[in-house]
């Protein structure tokens, strides 16, 4: 599939770590933006339809227009309009399904760790979600998918002294990208609080009290389908931390395998490009990484797939992220990227920035250290930078947040900084 891109020489760069574009044109692209400023500041939500609920108070946009994407045998379409705005409180949320046509990608502010969401008119998509800082709750991104798909659950899905909701929401697809902590430590609380049709997971082995709780959430999501790379055991039974989990006959449990193509929506489906169920020495290495497809435009979630050893970008290709160039070229090859492992130096390869080419790259990390390292690296920002990407970061208030009212708990870093793209009908 070959993708066209049109990106302004302007250079822009907004205040504090939250979003950067450094200038340069793209290779092979054209301009048709250089008439009209490429980005633009809305200073009252007047400025929008009631319909729309834009987000208040300054938030940024900032159209991303693209070219024509072609596909065989199929007629060219006017390029989508991609927008994005900063989260931190409900009221910045717009509380209702896009409409048709229409996406939106949400980069969800969990402190260190990761969460997105991907919503479309007829599905919803949770890609991880969990925390290593341990002054944040799972509560953050319960609250979040309330204010965005409404109240679901009961008592235990709000926070203390908020009315119990009376009903049940439905996430279609939850997908735990591999068993760390930072990844999965909400999961369980997700599981009980909304009614899940689809859960994917390497079924890598991985004996922690998290994982034991996620799995045993699965086994009581009645009516789900569990999907692993590991093959199914006769007994349908797993051991962790010395408890024998057994998925009863009323969740279906099913193999998947690298290249399956799962539909979401008019529209929308995934693929699944990488799924390890072998417990390697470390679980980044099993990361499930899917390739999204919204219409024209193509997200890349890559969980913590990584390409080695910390090293600078300009080091070879290796690992998941060589398997990735080398076996899914085209599906790479997207508009949306989930920065690898929280903005590493283990991956993000220059070499695999190349592949993918993103536009915009979503970067979730906050202040808790990796093995003394806080993240992301500026050598991968500026990698990025170098291949034209917009970065989104979820980091920039976490010392202090200045809403009111911020989405979850009002303790902890996460929480002020997660962000919306939507993606709608050009021009």
């Amino acid at each position: 599939m070959a993708r066209l891109f049109a990106n302004s020489r302007r250079s822009v760069h907004r205040r504090g770590p939250t979003a950067t574009r450094r200038g340069g044109r793209r290779r092979g692209t054209i301009d048709p933006c250089d008439a009209s400023p490429p980005w633009s500041c809305r200073g009252s939500r007047s400025a929008w339809p009631a319909a729309r609920r834009r987000p208040a108070r300054g938030r940024c946009h900032r159209d991303l227009r693209r070219r024509l994407r072609r596909r065989p045998g199929a007629a060219l379409a006017a390029a989508p309009r991609v927008t994005w705005a900063r989260v931190a409180e409900p009221d910045d949320l717009p509380g209702a399904p896009p409409p048709a046509g229409s996406w939106r990608v949400h980069l969800i502010d969990v402190g260190t760790g990761l969460s997105i969401l991907i919503e479309g008119p007829d599905f919803t998509l949770l890609y991880d979600a969990g925390t290593n800082d341990p002054d944040e709750r799972p509560l953050r991104v319960v609250a979040y998918l309330e204010a965005e798909l409404g109240p679901s659950g009961d008592g235990l899905c709000v926070a203390k002294g908020e009315p119990a909701p009376t009903g049940r929401r439905t996430i279609d697809h939850v997908v735990l990208s591999h068993p760390h902590q930072d990844h999965a430590s909400a999961l369980d609380l997700v599981l009980h609080c909304f009614d899940v049709h689809d859960v994917w997971d390497a079924g890598r082995p991985y004996d922690r009290v998290f994982y034991r709780e996620f799995v045993r959430a699965v086994a009581r999501e009645a009516g789900a389908t569990y999907h692993t790379a590991a093959p199914v055991p006769a007994d349908r039974t797993v051991t962790i931390k010395g408890e024998a989990i057994t998925i009863p006959a009323d969740v279906t449990w099913r193999t998947f395998s690298e290249g399956d193509v799962v539909p979401l929506g008019a529209d929308a489906r995934f693929t699944l490009l990488h799924a390890e169920a072998k417990a390697h020495p470390d679980p980044n290495q099993n990361s499930v990484v899917i390739s999204v497809v919204l219409g024209a435009t193509r997200v890349l979630l890559t969980g913590d797939a990584e390409s080695g050893k910390r090293a600078d970008p300009d080091a070879p290709l290796g690992d998941v992220e060589a398997h990735l160039v080398a076996r899914f070229p085209d599906e790479v090859d997207a508009d949306i990227l989930q920065v690898g492992h929280h903005g590493s130096k283990t991956s993000s390869r220059r070499a695999f920035l190349d592949a993918v080419s993103p536009s915009l790259a979503l970067v979730s990390a906050g202040p808790r250290t990796y093995a003394g390292k806080r993240l992301p690296d500026p050598e991968v920002i500026e990698a990025l930078e170098a291949v034209g990407a917009t970065v989104l970061r979820t980091d920039a208030h976490d010392g202090a947040c200045p809403a009111t009212r911020r989405l979850g708990p009002p303790t902890g870093p996460g929480g002020c900084d997660s962000y919306v793209v939507t993606i709608a009908p050009g021009p």
